[in-house]
């Protein structure tokens, strides 16, 4: 009974005898052996991975948050860079405006500090134009009662050429200089019935008188002003038909249209150069642009 169970293995080393039972336990002790090992190694590797996929998850949420977070910051740069743009486009129609109202033309293909220096230097010149020739209001009025050109005298009823522009004022209306200038005189003019008269010189050969003022002297003979200074207060004085003040704007001599020189403004700048045909602009333009070079003023 004992030999049922005996098994022998012969190789060239010989014959070896085992017990069945023997071999069984062995098959069992390494099969237990393996099992061990095969769960210990996939308990480490499952464990690792666990470690892993936790890892993983954490990265992901953290992945997400940055998403979130980057997606706000992308809504805000939008609505900023939109913003931006929009005032980009502002800021355009506004320098657009500006050389409109400066006498430049628009070149929306150039860059925006390109055209802001231009605007720059024709604003520069205009500038020099009206600091030094007569320009704008020189004082508050309500009306203007007599133009410049042919009329009927309203005292002698008589045809004649009225040399200046008649503003309806109040008596003491302050008059303010047009343009930088020096003071050729002050008088009481009886003869010409022009009452108190300031008359100012101003440069490029051109001048401005005042009359009808109040006798109220201001500046006297050879005193310097710059534009917007205080000069006379408006009057009834001399062969007047109510208060008022008569402004005259000269040219070498010759006179010119007062109203014409009044209205000249940088929104309409380049208009009197065609109006006022008695003064040789082109000339005074090019000296103008011998300081200025860059832009091109409407000829």
């Amino acid at each position: 009974m004992k030999d049922k169970f005996t098994v022998t293995i012969s190789d060239v080393n010989g014959s070896r005898h085992f017990l069945l039972h023997q071999l069984i336990k062995k098959f069992l002790l390494y099969f237990t052996l393996f099992v061990i090992f095969v769960i210990v190694i996939g308990s480490l590797v499952i464990s690792f991975l666990v470690k892993e996929v936790s890892s993983l998850d954490a990265k992901k949420e953290l992945a997400i948050k940055e998403r979130n977070t980057l997606i706000v910051q992308n809504e805000e740069l939008q609505t900023k860079i939109s913003e931006k743009a929009q005032e980009y486009e502002n800021i355009r129609d506004k320098i657009t405006s500006m050389e409109e109202m400066v006498g430049l033309r628009a070149n929306e293909e150039d860059t925006i500090d390109n055209r802001l220096d231009e605007i720059d230097l024709t604003i520069l010149q205009q500038k020099t134009f009206f600091d030094n020739i007569p320009s704008g209001d020189v004082m508050a009025y309500s009306e203007i009662t007599s133009k410049f050109g042919w009329r009927e005298n309203p005292i002698l009823k008589r045809k004649e050429f009225h040399t200046g522009l008649d503003l309806r004022a109040n008596v003491g209306t302050p008059i303010l200089a047009p343009a930088d200038g020096v003071v050729k005189f002050t008088e009481y003019n009886q003869n010409s019935g022009y009452g108190n008269v300031v008359s100012i010189s101003h440069n490029y050969g051109f001048e401005s008188s005042y009359a009808h003022l109040q006798n109220r002297r201001v500046v006297k003979e050879g005193q310097f002003v710059k534009k917007g200074d205080l000069i006379a207060y408006s009057g009834n004085s001399g062969m007047s038909t109510g208060p008022h003040l008569h402004y005259e704007v000269k040219f070498i001599g010759r006179t010119l249209d007062p109203e014409t020189f009044v209205r000249w403004k940088g929104s309409n700048f380049a208009e009197i150069f065609k109006k006022e045909k008695r003064v040789t602009w082109e000339s005074l333009i090019k000296l103008i642009n011998a300081q200025y070079p860059l832009p091109k003023l409407p000829s």
